[in-house]
């Protein structure tokens, strides 16, 4: 062991002040942000500052360090970079969090999620690429991602024994003297070994741009033996297994299954993980083995590839467009410039061409006209027109009485078009789509759906279903009794309630005390949605929402759900 490395530890850790600050700051900053959520009780996607919490600071972090990076490659320091892409940011989060529906069926939770996935994907790239965005060759890309991997290491091995000893002590000094305690020290030393520790450790490992451009990329044993005897064997079966798929299907003349999609991906993703760790090989003048497999890897994958996009043009062809094939079309497409920006020799610095590709299909596919929520919402909504039009109706919105003789000839005619319509509008309607209104009622549309879908068996499939609403002037009573008021929501565990003869048990236990309210309800007030108060001795809930969906099946029983939103009143 190099004990020289360990003994540097301390002046590496002070010198990320001073190097990184403000990523430094955000890092402290999120500790604080978690444990305030943790403290408030709050469901982040209820309530709008909590939400803001959990998203911002993370995020922030990564755009300060990646600032500073670049900053640091190009030697010079200035505070208006970090400024405006602190403000950008400021003003996205806020914006996206006002945006976010409080409605968890809406698709514009959909569409707020997979921003966010984009924008942290980006910042998180952002910090190994734009360093090196100048360079006319990838070695100093390739010294900072290995040495950055080893820092990565390092920094969780060390945060979980901190962890693991923090708690081991916590436990202990509780036991000895018969303290009760909640939850609440070891989640607290949970977010402070995560989200200080650990970046902080992690960012006292980056090596500085200057010497990572000045290293030759060499692999050392480890390395080396790793892809010989792991990586390699393993793509080369992944690739083999797929090639005989593909001779099955020209043998017996069949299209490809659904999971191939998933198959080729993990090709993909070795082939590309192995080729950028193989970076010395493949730029090293004498021609070995390994680096005439390099250059053959990508073209061999072509064919899976195109097996991939005919699967995809099945699956389009027999159910249409949804955001699922959107994504894995999109996928299947940086495929296709993966394998021809590796093919290319003319390009030099590949994975910041290949970082390019990628953030730019994840921004289409995610925002703006073009993103799989826009066009598989417009072929929705256009196919369910086509539907209408088809049956004779031509003026829109149907009126009632068009929309139960709509239901009834739909139920007549099954065929596998109109199907693929009712299924699309049962969805839109679960989503609360506004545009549907346009076309179908609002409130027909899951009448409609009912009437088309409901048979026997599906009715029998439940061993009961509820959905409750409540006006908040229905259920907002405070008791005289009442010290504490507090508002909730709380998606239950599988342990924590049982549906028994025709009433519902279920224990509850509010985050800051130390007890557990046992609360039930019949299932005739379930059906009937009677349900505003439950009470108990010494508790009381007034119920805002109820959802729960309970499976007679066996094998469903794990998709089982219950949760409740509500005022809890407590004695």
């Amino acid at each position: 062991m190099d004990f020289t490395k360990i003994k540097k530890y301390p002046s590496q850790i002070s010198t990320v002040f001073k190097r990184f600050p403000l990523a430094v700051a955000f890092a402290i900053f999120t500790t604080i942000a978690f444990i305030y959520v943790y403290e408030s009780g709050h469901s982040p996607t209820e309530y709008k500052f909590s939400h803001w919490l959990m998203i911002y600071p993370i995020a922030a972090s990564m755009i300060a360090l990646s600032v500073s990076l670049v900053q640091e490659s190009r030697k010079k320091f200035s505070f208006l970079p970090h400024i405006i892409a602190g403000a950008l940011w400021l003003a996205i989060s806020i914006a996206l969090v006002l945006y976010f529906p409080k409605n968890s069926n809406d698709i514009g939770r959909t569409y707020v999620g997979m921003t966010y996935l984009f924008i942290y994907t980006t910042a998180f790239l952002s910090i190994f690429v734009a360093p090196f965005f100048k360079q006319k060759d990838e070695n100093g890309f390739w010294v900072f991602l290995m040495r950055n991997a080893k820092a990565a290491v390092v920094a969780i091995a060390i945060s979980v024994v901190l962890l693991i000893a923090i708690d081991g002590l916590l436990f202990g000094f509780f036991n000895l003297f018969d303290i009760k305690v909640s939850a609440r020290p070891f989640v607290y030393s949970a977010i402070i070994s995560s989200c200080t520790i650990f970046p902080i450790l992690f960012f006292s490992g980056i090596p500085s741009i200057g010497e990572c451009l000045q290293e030759a990329p060499a692999l050392n044993k480890f390395q080396t033996s790793t892809n010989k005897f792991i990586f390699l064997p393993v793509v080369s079966l992944y690739i083999l297994l797929l090639y005989a798929y593909i001779a099955k299907i020209i043998i017996q003349w069949e299209m490809p299954k659904g999971m191939v999609s998933y198959l080729v991906s993990a090709s993909m993703l070795l082939m590309l993980l192995r080729v950028t760790l193989m970076l010395p090989e493949r730029i090293n003048p004498k021609q070995s083995f390994e680096s005439k497999l390099l250059k053959i890897l990508p073209a061999a994958c072509i064919p899976l590839v195109i097996l991939m996009s005919v699967g995809i043009i099945r699956r389009i062809s027999d159910y249409g467009i949804s955001e699922d094939r959107y994504y894995i079309t999109a996928i299947n497409i940086f495929y296709y410039a993966i394998i021809a920006i590796l093919l290319i020799d003319k390009i030099k610095c590949k994975s910041r061409f290949i970082a390019i590709v990628f953030c730019s299909m994840f921004l289409i596919a995610t925002n703006g006209p073009l993103s799989a929520i826009n066009v598989t919402h417009r072929i929705w909504m256009g196919s369910i027109k086509d539907a209408l039009t088809e049956l004779g109706y031509t003026n829109f919105p149907l009126s009632k009485d068009e929309t139960a003789e709509f239901a009834r000839r739909i139920q007549d005619k099954s065929d596998h078009k109109t199907n693929i319509a009712t299924s699309r509008l049962e969805i839109l309607n679960s989503r609360h789509d506004k545009e549907l209104a346009q076309y179908i009622p609002k409130g027909d549309a899951l009448i409609l759906i009912s009437r088309k879908s409901s048979t026997n068996e599906k009715v029998n499939e439940f061993l009961i279903s509820a959905y409750i609403n409540n006006s908040k002037n229905s259920y907002f009573e405070i008791p005289k009794n009442a010290t504490q008021v507090n508002h909730f929501y709380k998606t239950f565990n599988k342990e924590d309630y049982k549906f028994q003869g025709d009433t519902l048990f279920f224990q509850f236990s509010p985050k800051k005390l130390d007890k557990t309210f046992r609360f039930f309800v019949t299932k005739q007030a379930l059906e009937s949605k009677d349900v505003r108060f439950l009470e108990t001795e010494g508790a009381k809930i007034g119920v805002e929402n109820l959802d729960l969906t309970l499976y007679k099946k066996e094998e469903k029983v794990k998709h089982n759900y219950f949760s409740i939103r509500g005022i809890l009143f407590l004695e």
